[in-house]
């Protein structure tokens, strides 16, 4: 897969700027107002996302998990504890 990136190229002749994704080595073309060549601005990776499940969004839910369920499991009280997990045991034995 091709590196794209969002490049900011500014011209080295007149006040042109603009913005365009490029792949892999090919720049794009000089200025288009006046043709001469551009300078890099700013440059950044634009990163492909695949269809379906956003893996930036799992890994931060999985952060999220993990610490809330450990926060809440040091919160609650033994007794409260205690009634959640009776509530449970009685929910699988009235399913099965």
């Amino acid at each position: 897969m091709e590196v794209r990136r969002l490049v900011t190229r500014a011209c080295t002749v007149c006040e042109w700027e603009g913005q365009a994704v490029e792949q892999g080595d090919r720049p794009t073309a000089g200025c288009q107002w006046c043709h001469a060549p551009t300078r890099v601005v700013s440059e950044e990776l634009l990163v492909p996302i695949a269809p379906g499940r956003n893996p930036f969004a799992a890994a931060l839910s999985r952060l999220g998990a993990a610490r809330g369920g450990r926060v809440r499991a040091e919160r609650l009280s033994a007794a409260r504890r205690r009634e959640i997990a009776r509530a449970a045991a009685l929910a699988r034995w009235r399913r099965g």
